[in-house]
């Protein structure tokens, strides 16, 4: 293909860490810069894989959340309704 797409746009984001990770980070740069490797890529590419995750954990977790309220919903229906006997809506 010969036309390229414009790089996105890259912000700087803050997080607090404890000093130690901190400190490990920017030991871990200092050795990747030295043997050529890009440590910002690379945990670029590990905060969208956690990014990815997250959202994937969210989503079931609504789900599951919306799945449990239907359910709590048409069990009020069914063990309040007319069939109920005081033994769990069980005939007899």
């Amino acid at each position: 293909m010969l036309l390229k797409r414009k790089p996105e746009r890259n912000e700087t984001i803050s997080i607090r860490v404890p000093l130690s990770v901190k400190s490990e980070v920017s030991a871990l740069r200092e050795i990747a810069d030295k043997r050529g490797f890009d440590l910002t890529a690379s945990l670029t590419d590990a905060v969208l894989q956690w990014i990815k995750q997250v959202r994937k954990e969210l989503t079931s977790t609504d789900q599951e959340g919306e799945a449990l309220s239907a359910r709590k919903a048409g069990g009020a229906v069914l063990n309040g309704g007319e069939g109920h006997r005081g033994n769990g809506g069980l005939a007899g």
